[in-house]
């Protein structure tokens, strides 16, 4: 416990550190923006695009070559879903693995076959994040698509299977939480342990609006968020559904031991979110470092401060060394607006909390050991 607190503070304390300095640590490619799911709470699948002009392997490759030269350490490979791209996606994970670059590649499972898990662990993929947000009685009401259930838990065990004794990929199943899956919480955390993955990341959803997006604008460039409703309902929670969440997630955090060795995560959940913002899905106010640290890369090259502002270009990596175009003044304008809190999207966007500076890292791990004093005095 002490190790891993300290650890948690160490980490704490780069990124204020990186962030503070304008420091790229870690990217976010998107490969390409077409996607095979049709969620609920996503509306990517709806977006147009022109898959002519995104980028090839060739184009890409001295881009990798960039990063690597920039010391980026990780690379997230997104989507939409990466899969329409596999070759890229498969060239992509090797060059990484090969130049000591870690990997993190989320998919909805639609196309993971046998043939492609196994391209995948051959490549070296370093995680896996396997979406998992029904079970069978929902059937596609928030993915878009049937039996999302049965393709995760066939892929954890295929996965495991074309691992081996490794421990690459590592198996990460997210549960994004809304009051259409929250009921069935345990269910998931218990079949995921039960199929062998590694962790579950429960997290807490993002949900933007036409109207939050109208009065949004950095620069005079408004932003784009996926995680726009596409039925014409919210999936914010009522009152009573997020004190009923909220006592499921203090049920599962507190009995995570019975799950050991597989980790569970809610760090944008749990001491981060009360009844009041479940039903506003909004998030509270804190310094966010993702800007000033994460690089995200369009499927065309070009460089954004944030997921959510595809057409706010910093730069584009076909052209510019990413030294250039990190930290340039247009970046530094953004970052600027957003730690003035004058980006009224990011009250209802979540990633701040995925990547804590130093003084939100001490709140928590503070409030964790109390917590965990707490637990040993009541049943000793």
């Amino acid at each position: 416990m002490f190790e891993y607190s300290l650890g948690s503070i160490k980490r704490g304390i780069r990124k204020s550190y990186f962030s503070h300095n304008y420091t790229p640590t870690d990217a976010i490619i998107f490969l390409t923006y077409r996607c095979t799911s049709r969620c609920s709470a996503c509306n990517m699948w709806q977006r147009p695009v022109d898959p002519s002009s995104e980028l090839s392997w060739t184009e890409w490759k001295p881009i990798l070559q960039n990063l690597k030269h920039n010391n980026i350490k990780n690379i997230e490979l997104f989507g939409g879903d990466a899969l329409l791209r596999k070759e890229l996606l498969l060239n992509m994970i090797s060059f990484c693995d090969q130049n000591n670059i870690g990997t993190f590649f989320p998919t909805n499972s639609s196309s993971l076959t046998d043939k492609t898990i196994q391209a995948l662990v051959d490549a070296g993929l370093g995680t896996i994040y396997l979406s998992f947000d029904e079970v069978p009685e929902l059937d596609g009401s928030i993915r878009g698509v049937k039996r999302h259930y049965e393709r995760v838990i066939k892929s954890i065990e295929k996965i495991r299977h074309y691992r081996g004794s490794s421990t690459k990929p590592r198996i990460s199943c997210i549960t994004t939480v809304s009051p259409l899956n929250y009921a069935f919480l345990k269910n998931l955390t218990q079949t995921i342990y039960d199929a062998g993955a590694d962790e579950h990341m429960i997290r807490g959803m993002s949900e933007f609006t036409s109207e939050l997006v109208d009065k949004t604008n950095v620069q005079g460039i408004k932003p784009s968020p996926y995680f726009m409703s596409t039925t014409k309902g919210s999936h914010a929670f009522t009152d009573a559904q997020a004190e009923e969440f909220l006592k499921i997630l203090d049920d599962i955090w507190l009995t995570r031991h019975r799950f050991f060795p597989m980790s569970i995560d809610m760090c944008n959940l749990r001491g981060v979110v009360d009844k009041d913002h479940l039903t506003d899905l909004s998030y509270p106010y804190q310094s966010c470092v993702f800007a000033t640290t994460q690089v995200v890369i369009s499927p065309y090259g070009n460089v954004l401060p944030c997921l959510y502002f595809k057409n706010y270009h910093l730069g584009n990596l076909t052209r510019n060394d990413l030294k250039v175009i990190w930290g340039n003044q247009t970046h530094r304008l953004f970052c600027t607006q957003q730690q003035s809190n004058k980006i009224p999207l990011c009250d209802k966007c979540s990633i701040k909390f995925y990547h804590k500076p130093f003084l939100p890292t001490v709140h928590e791990v503070l409030r964790n050991g109390l917590e965990k004093m707490i637990h040993i005095s009541k049943t000793h």
